[in-house]
């Protein structure tokens, strides 16, 4: 059975650049899920990501939904969204959505966001956790 994690903004902003998290998201012993809030954080960075892996804009785009993550559209999750909120919303705002469909989906978060750190609620794994 594959263990489900919910991907934050970074992981995938670095797979699109070239990093360890490219290799992990095409584990196969996981399935990777993410938030559309946490892919259009993502879309705000394509010019960042192109620069720093010497790809162009359109191809990066392209690979974006080539990553073998399962979006889930908020409906999906609306009813964690208040939770969600009332744990990390003091924290960043743009957190909520991602935690939301964990807390839906029962399982953990990949993040490199130090805002995640400490929070008893969150199933915390990072990177490094997985090398």
């Amino acid at each position: 059975m594959k263990i489900k994690i919910a991907v934050d903004a970074t992981p995938i902003i670095s797979a699109l650049i070239g990093g360890i998290s490219r290799n992990i998201l095409f584990d196969h012993r996981f399935n990777f899920i993410s938030s559309e809030y946490t892919i259009e954080e993502v879309k705000k960075h394509i010019q960042l990501i192109a620069k720093k892996s010497g790809i162009n804009e359109k191809e990066i785009r392209e690979a974006l939904f080539l990553l073998p993550i399962k979006i889930y559209p908020k409906k999906e999750y609306k009813n964690k969204i208040e939770i969600a909120d009332k744990i990390i919303g003091n924290i960043d705002k743009k957190d909520i959505d991602i935690l939301a469909l964990s807390l839906k989906e029962n399982c953990h978060v990949w993040s490199e966001d130090k805002d995640f750190r400490n929070l008893k609620e969150v199933n915390l794994i990072r990177t490094k956790d997985f090398v």
